[in-house]
């Protein structure tokens, strides 16, 4: 079922496929095209780790049924692995301060030691993960309601700032605003208040991945490319016209990394570069 909630359609709107070779403008800056790893059937929940500068993300083992694989691309080395201990990893968070990775299943929580490679079970079993994010705590949507709770110290509570929200997505920025999404589009909100703002409505085609850079700022993808979000106007502007955009995330120097149906591509500037 959940396979089936990520099948949206692609449409090619502005502008042809870019092909492996070709550089790419993003805000009058060339980038270069680094196609990282290929050959993976729908790759999603992007996040790197910024002290290892090692990337974890979600793809599917088959088209047909509920099955996922988390794998992971170390940055620097171009390593590519699956992650052992863990079996059905639908989503995925880090904590940037202890470095340590936690993966949302159809089963509960597990936590990843990339120094071990090995996963372990950490919490909430028999509960099936739909979304999770930690900022100083963990907070996690399931399957199939969408409503949003918090795991502190072993307490599971619903986040009171959400009480009655279906979440599909969240992030919370710089400033310590939230944003998030669900089926019928993205919403701002200031922690600890209960007033949310629609940002930009999408009931159809909507948000596959919302993420910050290392700075802390929005981003998010849509099948039709990369956008920012402009909190001073609350609206949100497009970055990068691009086709069938999966996941997206940043590395620990803030290139955009993103996939589409079958691949994983960063994108490096070459500051000398006008376009």
């Amino acid at each position: 079922m959940k396979l089936f909630m990520l099948l949206l359609t692609a449409i090619v709107i502005q502008g042809e496929e870019i092909n492996d070779e070709e550089v790419i403008c993003i805000r009058n800056v060339q980038h270069d095209i680094e196609v990282l790893k290929t050959d993976l059937d729908r790759p999603y929940s992007l996040v790197v780790d910024y002290s290892t500068n090692v990337l974890y993300f979600t793809y599917s083992l088959n088209n047909i049924d509920d099955v996922f694989k988390t794998g992971y691309i170390n940055l620097n080395t171009k390593e590519f692995g699956d992650l052992e201990g863990v079996e059905n990893g639908f989503t995925q968070t880090i904590d940037q301060n202890k470095h340590e990775i936690y993966i949302g299943t159809n089963n509960g929580i597990y936590k990843y030691e990339h120094a071990k490679k090995t996963a372990e079970f950490y919490a909430l079993t028999g509960i099936d993960i739909w979304h999770i994010y930690f900022k100083d705590i963990i907070y996690y949507s399931i399957f199939p309601n969408q409503f949003f709770y918090t795991y502190i110290n072993g307490e599971v509570m619903k986040f009171k700032d959400l009480q009655d929200t279906k979440v599909d997505q969240f992030v919370i920025d710089n400033e310590d605003f939230m944003f998030f999404t669900n089926a019928t589009g993205l919403y701002g909100q200031r922690k600890g208040s209960d007033a949310s703002k629609l940002y930009n409505e999408y009931n159809t085609d909507g948000i596959r991945a919302l993420t910050t850079d290392i700075n802390g700022n929005v981003f998010f993808c849509r099948f039709d490319g990369i956008y920012t979000v402009d909190k001073a106007v609350s609206s949100v502007n497009k970055v990068l016209d691009l086709n069938d955009v999966y996941g997206l995330a940043f590395d620990n120097v803030n290139n955009i990394i993103y996939s589409d149906e079958s691949k994983i591509v960063r994108l490096i500037p070459k500051k000398d570069k006008a376009c």
